[in-house]
């Protein structure tokens, strides 16, 4: 009976398959077929045709297509909607990663100041394509519904679906694009309010497009994007050849780009406060507000102080009201000249660039006072002392007001408000303790 025992053990041994031959089967096995991964990138390429059928409602066959961003796999097509036409269609694909895609139109080849068509799928699966003007780097400076591309209306207005974890952005334009184009992706999971307003994108680039012989004839694939500073100094190219603009963190270099068009690399803000990336301190954006609040509203207003209220200390209050006043409008003019490079001209934007020329115009009026002024015996005196004192309150009370203002534009956290604030409420109670004794005394 043992014998019987041990002869069947060695025979369920025998016949028990060894697992490392099977697993070795399975990998060869599953090495052939197609992981999901490369099925979902696969699903729209240029090499494959676009199947939209009825989804975008004109007709996509025939388009030039072109890798538009490989790094964030942005794909377009174009072409003239019919032969003699001055129509034309375009459709932008993207993945889905939850956020919006925009591409737009640049004379410049800058973001700030193109013309761009966004849009976007909810999770409830509703699609969103509207058209926007990119007057600045934040988002109440890129109306919706605003710019200069004659798009189709009606039935052929812009639309956007989603499709097999893409994102397809389809629509048409009369006239001849232009051929600067810039591409932009929004954060993932912040898509636009009821009000229409894009969140900072997380990422953008710039490429060309190239026309010839009024059909299309493909383009410069986009090779920028990457957190940068958010100030689109994007250097401009040749035919040919292209340059890298400078990116937070990084050294600027020439980089011999041959091909179609111009190539160009832009930076691109990861956050509305824009912050830099790699080493800098500061972005351009950030720099400009720290000079204005140093120089026009940290440095200025007590040096009108000191003439008020410290005229028994002479000469010491004159020298430090002339030496606290002329740097902070040296340090003043250099914030509005790093406001100027942002390249950020409209709406609001505008109307705070005039306050800060119109401040400037004030500190030059008064070091122009300074120069001209008369001795304390002649009675022209009392009219340049008016003149002075009344030019210079106004120039710092438009400084101040326009810290705020500008504050206010950049989209900055509330706490940088709050923290000026503070100064200028714990100043102004100073003044006016000052200003109550020097009425009694």
């Amino acid at each position: 009976m043992a014998r019987i025992t041990r002869a069947a053990r060695h025979l369920t041994h025998q016949c028990t398959p060894r697992p490392l031959p099977a697993l070795v089967a399975l990998c060869l096995v599953s090495s052939y077929l197609p992981s999901p991964v490369s099925s979902q990138s696969a699903a729209d390429s240029c090499s494959n045709g676009l199947s939209l059928g009825s989804l975008v409602p004109f007709n996509t066959t025939g388009l030039t297509c072109f890798q538009a961003w490989p790094s964030q796999d942005f794909i377009l097509r174009f072409g003239k909607a019919a032969s003699g036409s001055n129509l034309w269609s375009f459709v932008l694909s993207a993945p889905d990663n939850g956020g919006y895609i925009s591409v737009g139109f640049s004379p410049t080849g800058r973001m700030v100041g193109s013309s761009a068509v966004a849009g976007w799928v909810t999770a409830a699966g509703a699609g969103s394509a509207r058209q926007y003007y990119l007057g600045g780097t934040s988002s109440r400076s890129c109306p919706p519904d605003q710019g200069k591309l004659a798009l189709a209306r009606g039935a052929a207005a812009p639309t956007i679906v989603s499709k097999g974890s893409r994102l397809y952005l389809a629509f048409q334009l009369a006239g001849e694009p232009l051929t600067d184009v810039v591409y932009a992706v929004g954060p993932s999971g912040s898509l636009p309010g009821s009000n229409g307003l894009l969140p900072q994108h997380q990422d953008m680039a710039s490429g060309t497009i190239s026309l010839s012989g009024g059909s299309s004839g493909g383009g410069s694939p986009a090779t920028g994007g990457g957190d940068g500073d958010g100030d689109d100094d994007g250097e401009e190219g040749g035919e040919g050849k292209g340059k890298k603009s400078k990116r937070a963190g990084e050294d600027s270099g020439d980089d011999d780009d041959e091909g179609k068009g111009e190539r160009r690399t832009s930076p691109a803000s990861a956050s509305s406060s824009g912050a830099s990336g790699g080493g800098a301190f500061l972005s351009t954006k950030r720099r400009h507000g720290v000079l204005a609040v140093v120089g026009w509203g940290v440095l200025v207003p007590p040096g009108v102080a000191l003439a008020r209220f410290f005229k028994r200390l002479d000469p010491f209050w004159f020298y430090a009201h002339v030496a606290a006043q002329g740097l902070g409008s040296v340090v003043g003019v250099l914030a509005v000249v790093a406001g100027f490079r942002l390249d950020d001209d409209e709406g609001p934007v505008a109307a705070h660039k005039a306050i800060s020329v119109v401040v400037v115009v004030g500190a030059a009026l008064q070091v122009m006072a300074l120069l001209a002024r008369p001795t304390k015996e002649t009675k022209a005196r009392r009219y340049w002392n008016w003149y002075h004192h009344k030019v210079g309150r106004a120039a710092v009370a438009l400084g101040v007001a326009n810290i705020f203002y500008g504050l206010s534009l950049a989209s900055e956290r509330q706490e940088w408000s709050y923290v000026y604030g503070v100064f200028v409420g714990i100043f102004a109670v100073v003044f006016l303790v000052l200003e109550e004794w020097r009425r009694r005394h």
